[in-house]
């Protein structure tokens, strides 16, 4: 893309104009933003005139000079962003004309300009509203120190679809999602008293693969179905022999609402967990997951997805090593070029196959050593595949012991598959389609390895906005 198109994407979608009442310029506004998850910019075109006589000149005074505050509101009122600063900070952007005696510390300078005081993503198109005010004239005096300034001109603008600045300039970057534009809500819960069936009946209701637990009507724990096969189908339990408080994943790691996305996706890859409870004065008011945050902001999926090749050679500081990274990528990037990477480039050789008239117990045990899932087969072929939600829901709402139900009685089937040489842009497409997150990988008949999502955005993390959007 050149230079003419990325200015082309740039909209000015309001422009005030200052009106200077008793030495101060206050703007307050609304604005529209039609564009989604695309940098914004608010800046200033002005005009203004300086007198300073300096008679002890110390440069950091100048930072105290026409400070202004600024906010950002969305449609609710609920502020997004706010801060105040000195426009004198942006002294360096300005273009200025001086008359008097500048080595002296006497002089009239008169300053004009257009800078950028903000740049920043919206959290999703929409009405949204701000508040600028300056202190336009001042006069200053203190022992050898004398300013006076005066705005003549102050223009504000907003525009969307702009290439944020680089280096040093001086303004913020920021992102205004928060946590409480993605969160799911409401959500469900239960007490700590609670038997694990009811939790069960709740994942399988609702479709959930979580519950938070509360005790004294504040969240405690959580429960996954992951918890549900380690610590109640391993231990080879029924659903009504084992309360909440019993397997709940504790203490609790919450985050709040105001929290920006930004730090929940960081939050959430350095914990290695798929879900934040929301909390906000003690009380639970949504969840945060992975998936919410690759919705809204398919830009993380680098986060928690990335080449394991590449994390393996990187954790060696050596130049030999970091040259093997670059040509990794760079083979990486020819080959998708080409439209060479194939199934069999990116799928997962060694997988967990058992036979059908395995007892779930089995299964249970090579997922808690962490098998994602299970193939299952029939007479040495594929057949059907058991994962752990299969467990977790289907043998405890049946209120059995896992040595009790076989995998033919649980497993998904019929099997879904796909051969090693088709294309990850078509394995993209069939996974979209079918909403099936995990395929074995078949070739005249013969199981070859298992494929996932995990592997498929390694290699090609843009195919998020297949999944999540």
């Amino acid at each position: 893309m050149d230079w003419r198109r990325k200015r082309s994407l740039e909209r000015e979608v309001v422009r005030f104009e200052g009106d200077k009442r008793k030495g101060r310029i206050r703007i307050s506004g609304s604005f529209k933003i039609t564009t989604f998850q695309k940098w914004c910019r608010i800046g200033l075109v002005f005009r203004f005139s300086e007198t300073v006589k300096w008679y002890e000149y110390e440069p950091s005074i100048g930072l105290r000079f026409n400070p202004y505050r600024l906010s950002i509101a969305d449609h609710r009122g609920n502020i997004l962003f706010s801060e105040e600063r000195s426009f004198m900070e942006f002294a360096s952007l300005f273009k200025t004309a001086y008359t008097g005696q500048r080595f002296l510390g006497r002089y009239t300078a008169t300053h004009n300009g257009n800078v950028a005081i903000l740049d920043f993503i919206p959290p999703s198109p929409g009405r949204y509203k701000l508040d600028f005010d300056l202190a336009a004239d001042e006069d200053f005096t203190e022992p050898g120190h004398k300013r006076m300034t005066s705005f003549q001109e102050l223009t504000l603008y907003v525009r969307e679809g702009v290439e944020t600045l680089k280096g040093e300039y001086p303004h913020n970057r920021v992102d205004l999602m928060k946590v409480r534009d993605i969160m799911t809500h409401p959500i469900i819960s239960e007490d700590e008293e609670v038997l694990v069936t009811r939790i069960a009946k709740d994942m399988a209701e609702r479709g959930i693969g979580s519950v938070v637990i509360t005790s004294a009507n504040k969240p405690a724990g959580i429960i996954t179905e992951r918890d549900i096969v380690s610590k109640v189908l391993l231990r080879n339990k029924r659903a009504s022999e084992v309360k909440a408080k019993e397997i709940m994943s504790s203490p609790l790691i919450t985050i709040e609402p105001q929290t920006s996305v930004a730090e929940a996706c960081e939050l959430v890859s350095e914990k290695g967990i798929k879900r934040l409870p929301v909390v906000e004065n003690d009380a639970l008011i949504g969840v945060v997951s992975i998936g919410n945050i690759l919705t809204k902001k398919p830009g993380c999926v680098k986060r928690f997805y990335n080449h394991p090749e590449v994390l393996s050679l990187a954790s060696r500081c050596k130049q030999a090593v970091r040259s093997a990274v670059t040509y990794f990528l760079f083979r990486m990037g020819k080959m998708e070029e080409k439209g060479k990477i194939a199934v069999r480039d990116i799928m997962t050789r060694s997988l967990v196959t058992e036979d059908e008239d395995t007892v779930v117990t089995k299964i249970a045990a090579d997922m808690d050593l962490g098998a994602e899932c299970v193939v299952i087969t029939s007479e040495g072929k594929p057949t059907g595949i058991i994962t752990e939600r299969d467990i977790a829901l289907k043998v405890l709402l049946k209120d059995k012991r896992a040595s009790e139900v076989k995998a033919k009685e649980i497993m998904a089937f019929p099997l879904v598959t796909i051969k090693p040489e088709v294309s990850i842009d078509e394995m993209c497409k069939l996974v979209a389609k079918t909403r099936i997150k995990r395929l074995p990988v078949v070739e005249n008949g013969m199981l070859e390895g298992i494929v996932t999502i995990r592997e498929l955005l390694i290699r090609k993390p843009e195919c998020v906005r297949e999944f999540y959007f």
